[in-house]
């Protein structure tokens, strides 16, 4: 025993985080980090979450629900395209790095299959989980999904590392570390005030394995910006001027009738949710050194 308390671990462990999504770490190390930090999705304790959802009121329930609509689609959706980063991968130890993360996407739906069922009360497996899910897929969500393939889908085994590095960009630093991390750290807070023992034990668990997935992303992009500056900003001020549009165009979307799902699922208006993601993503481009 270290004679740590719970908050100081909990305090130590955010630290990692951090330094895991802004700065450039040994893929070693990443590597290393996956090896310790292994958890396991069944031993998540769900017993008290179903109890306090079905005393939430009717619009707070809509509200979770919509929440882990975007939880399935988005883990369903990145296990799915994981696969054309391993064919595309520039070295053995960023295939080894995307081979972990393939394994930890499909525990995180894992994850998600049972909060459906065990929380929500939804039956009947993976298919059933997605007929739910797709009946609260809203137009921004279906946006983002479609320009995340977009970039993705150009990989196989004979793209080229701009290809990669775009794809890494879109997927690993604005995907889980602006869309996701945003999610992440609006729901987190809902969970504790709601009383979601089980929920806010996996997020915390989640955000842990998805900063190592945002390490991934710094480390590589960092890495083209020290072999070639001029053409790694090139290729992400590409990325980022095609999102950027697309950004505004789902805010847009959003204030037109979201409002009150989002606030019911995020404790915010849409506003607030781009805020936030506005934030993130300066961070994650100062990261790589697309900022100064």
């Amino acid at each position: 025993m270290t004679g740590e308390t719970l908050d100081e671990l909990e305090a130590a462990t955010a630290v990692e985080e951090r330094a895991l999504e802004e700065k450039a770490t040994p893929y070693e190390a990443l590597y290393a980090h996956w090896e310790r930090t292994q958890w396991s999705a069944l031993a998540l304790d769900l017993a008290g979450d179903r109890a306090s959802f079905l005393a939430l009121g009717d619009e707070e329930q809509r509200g979770m629900i919509w929440i882990f609509a975007h939880r399935f689609h988005a883990e369903f959706h990145v296990a799915r395209l994981l696969a054309p980063f391993l064919l595309a991968a520039p070295s053995w130890d960023v295939q080894l790095l995307l081979a972990t993360q393939v394994s930890d996407e499909h525990k995180h739906l894992q994850a998600v299959l049972r909060i459906y069922r065990e929380v929500f009360g939804i039956a009947g497996g993976i298919d059933a989980v997605r007929e739910v899910a797709d009946q609260n897929l809203d137009p921004v969500a279906e946006t983002l999904y479609s320009r995340l393939e977009h970039y993705v889908s150009r990989l196989d085994a004979d793209s080229d590392e701009d290809d990669f590095l775009a794809a890494v960009v879109v997927y690993h630093l604005l995907g889980e570390g602006v869309i996701a991390r945003t999610a992440q750290h609006l729901a987190a807070d809902r969970y504790e005030r709601l009383a979601f023992p089980g929920l806010a034990r996996g997020q915390r668990l989640v955000a842990r394995d998805e900063a190592r997935h945002i390490g991934i992303g710094v480390t590589y992009a960092r890495s083209r910006f020290e072999r070639d500056p001029e053409r790694a900003h090139e290729v992400v001020g590409a990325v980022i001027g095609d999102l950027t549009q697309v950004a505004d165009e789902m805010l847009a979307t959003a204030n037109e009738g979201m409002g009150e799902i989002v606030a019911a699922g995020y404790g915010v208006p849409p506003e607030g949710f781009y805020a936030e993601a506005m934030r993130l993503t300066e961070l994650r481009l100062r990261s790589i050194g697309f900022l100064d």
